[in-house]
């Protein structure tokens, strides 16, 4: 009689469970730092497109100003164009009122800030806009 040559059906099914793990976990890990990756894109456009309304402001020598639509998950730009700027579904933001930077100095002198919230992390981001400076104070807290 001939010995049978082959893999037995739990050799087979551990073999199977190993391949899946190799698979599975780099997707799990790749959509934590895919949302991550969005929320820090975020964060550096936001930061960029202040800081070119505020340039626009000195430069052309008219007001710009950075409206919040009513949903609070959309930003406009108002410069010599617009540019909006999507905010990522992991973060909150408080409502604000418009934002206008003076001509020729581009300041802004409502001292507002803006607060978003990542829960992910537990962190509040909170933008502070400086009196006659035209820019801005960047805190990241903990939130417990």
């Amino acid at each position: 009689m001939k010995p049978y040559q082959g893999f037995t059906l739990i050799e087979s099914l551990l073999v199977l469970f190993v391949i899946t793990l190799f698979v599975a976990l780099p997707s799990i890990a790749i959509k934590d730092t895919k949302e991550t990756l969005e929320v820090m894109h975020f964060f550096d456009r936001f930061e960029k497109n202040v800081l070119a309304t505020q340039q626009a402001a000195i430069t052309s020598n008219k007001r710009t100003r950075m409206i919040q639509r009513d949903t609070t998950t959309e930003y406009y730009f108002y410069t010599e164009t617009i540019e909006k700027l999507d905010m990522p579904e992991d973060l909150k933001a408080s409502r604000i009122k418009t934002l206008y930077f003076n001509s020729g100095t581009g300041n802004n002198s409502s001292l507002q800030e803006l607060h978003f919230y990542w829960d992910k992390n537990n962190q509040k981001i909170t933008y502070s806009f400086l009196f006659a400076r035209g820019h801005y104070e960047k805190k990241i807290t903990t939130i417990n």
